[in-house]
């Protein structure tokens, strides 16, 4: 039990500081929009909600205002994986005081499962956000918006319940022990 409880304390950090970095590394990428999207091995499309790694044809460069939009459109998703990492770090803290199977750790096992639902339904929306925000700056008729669902999406769809069935199945199996210990 100690090895379990050192090692969520440690998680815990960890997941804090995934925390913290979400919204930095979504304004660092739209900060530096066109350096990232121009260097193959960097390529950070999923950030800008692009599917394919490929921009939509933009008129001209990425202006202030576009880079702007496109965090918020990004922090979308940023905030349901913020979120996400809370509920994690929360997990991991009561792990940490040995704390297994309660109804506060059912309850965060359920909403990190609603993150993750949430995330990817976020990121659909902002890839949709994302091409028409890049595309603004172009002449009508020359607008886009995509809508795009990928393999990783749906099987973060199937995580995100699977994760929420499984905290089902715990307070069931919290439920039984709590009767368990008032029988004499």
């Amino acid at each position: 039990m100690d090895k379990i409880q050192r090692l969520s304390s440690r998680l815990r950090v960890l997941f804090l500081a995934g925390m913290v970095s979400v919204p930095v590394l979504h304004a660092v990428g739209w900060a530096f929009f066109e350096r990232i999207m121009a260097t193959p091995p960097l390529n950070f499309s999923s950030i800008f909600g692009l599917s394919w790694g490929e921009p939509p044809f933009m008129a001209g460069p990425a202006t202030l205002a576009m880079k702007l939009l496109g965090f918020c459109s990004s922090m979308l998703p940023g905030a349901a994986a913020m979120y996400g990492f809370a509920c994690l770090a929360g997990l991991f803290g009561r792990f940490g005081k040995g704390e297994m199977f309660s109804a506060a750790t059912v309850r965060l096992l359920r909403r990190l499962g609603w993150a993750v639902l949430v995330a990817q339904g976020m990121q659909v929306l902002h890839g949709s956000l994302a091409s028409l925000i890049l595309t603004m700056g172009n002449p009508p008729g020359r607008h886009v918006v995509t809508i795009g669902l990928d393999s990783a999406t749906l099987a973060e769809t199937v995580t995100g319940v699977v994760i929420i069935l499984a905290s089902w199945v715990m307070d069931e199996a919290r439920k039984l022990k709590e009767e368990q210990e008032l029988v004499i």
